[in-house]
């Protein structure tokens, strides 16, 4: 067991003024706030490994100041309003555990999510700026058709759509500033950017979030002392200004021969939307979108992550799904598959027991049991 002089070691050895948390403890520390409050929250937020980090969800309680919601399966999935408009779909729903936590302070708010293997389409929005970061070094997903991965992080200046992929779950960290004037960060407004900075800079920064959501979850009383939040927050932006300072440009060429796709994409889907409930075939819909099927599957792989075969058949099995979920009748299972574009019974049942981890009658079934208390 660690004890406080371990924990102050470990902060000297870092370097005080390194220590994110250091940072918020110097700056209040006229608050008279009890010594034991940052040993807790130094021994949880810094003795640890990488499985520390991506549990940090799990070491979360509400209180005054942390709201978490579960999920219980995709279908009951909300995303973060606070973000955003968002529509996902999933890629895998076996083991489904995603949830976030949000803390709101006075001019930002935080949430930390554990997301699922999606496709993620976003559009955010914000008054200020939106921060989002990955909080574990072996999680990585696609966005824009680039590969993000730390230390790199997402910054969006007001609204900004965005195409993400995620073949894994993840633990991802957002801010949220309601303002961000004079702070002179780059981007332009109404865009979102990667930015790379030095991997020293990210740490700090996701230090620094770990330590306010635990200090937040476990010690709420700490936030209603005087100039504690204003404090939290100084800390916050700190942390970001020293990682944006360090920040490697983006290549823009890589980012312009990308937007094209995106444009072809964002196109793709709409007419897939448009086209609910109707066999779609590759070569027709490239003919439709002006361009040839190598190119629409070059877009597809590119901003998806995957073939185009595969995320037509995604596309199809959710269409599937969502028709289900209104109350199909069990004899118009096959007639739901077959205009989908689905022939083999056989295989698009397993298909669909892959992906969403039940049968198409399971999911039928669910949908036409009567909520709990009615008959």
């Amino acid at each position: 067991m660690k004890t406080r002089q371990d924990s102050r070691r470990f902060i000297r050895r870092q370097g005080v003024s390194r220590h994110p948390f250091a940072t918020v403890k110097l700056r209040i520390r006229s608050l008279s706030i009890p010594a034991s409050v940052f040993f807790v929250v130094a021994t949880i937020a810094t003795d640890g490994s990488d499985d520390r980090r991506v549990s940090l969800l799990d070491e979360l309680v509400d209180s005054d100041f942390v709201k978490i919601s579960r999920s219980p399966d995709f279908d009951h999935f909300r995303s973060i309003e606070g973000l955003g408009e968002a529509n996902s779909i999933p890629l895998d729903c076996r083991d489904f555990a995603a949830s976030f936590a949000s803390l709101r302070l006075k001019a930002c708010t935080i949430y930390l999510q554990r997301t699922f293997p999606r496709i993620l389409q976003v559009q955010y929005s914000t008054t200020g700026a939106i921060i989002g970061l990955l909080m574990d070094d072996a999680a990585s997903l696609i966005l824009n058709g680039a590969e993000a991965r730390a230390p790199a992080f997402l910054l969006v200046r007001g609204s900004a759509k965005c195409e993400i992929v995620e073949q894994q779950s993840n633990l991802v960290a957002f801010v949220n500033f309601d303002c961000i004037d004079d702070r002179g960060w780059p981007g332009e407004l109404d865009h979102a950017q990667v930015i790379a900075t030095e991997p020293a800079k990210f740490e700090a920064l996701r230090t620094t979030l770990r330590d306010v959501l635990i200090l937040a979850s476990h010690s709420p009383d700490t936030l209603v002392q005087p100039d504690a939040i204003e404090s939290i927050e100084e800390s916050i932006l700190q942390a970001i200004d020293l990682a944006m300072a360090a920040a490697s440009p983006a290549s823009e060429a890589k980012r312009l021969s990308l937007s094209h796709y995106l444009s072809l994409i964002r196109k793709f889907d709409e007419f897939v939307a448009v086209n609910a409930g109707k066999t779609l075939y590759s070569a027709d819909v490239a003919r439709q979108l002006g361009v040839s099927v190598r190119t629409l599957h070059n877009a597809v792989v590119a901003i998806r992550g995957m073939s185009m075969h595969r995320y037509m058949r995604l596309r199809r099995l959710w269409s599937v799904r969502q028709q289900l979920l209104r109350g199909a009748s069990l004899q118009s299972i096959k007639a739901v598959a077959l205009v989908n574009g689905f022939w083999h019974m056989g295989e698009f049942t397993a298909l669909y027991r892959e992906l969403f981890g039940e049968t198409p009658q399971q999911t039928l079934s669910a949908a036409r049991k009567p909520p709990c208390g009615l008959s």
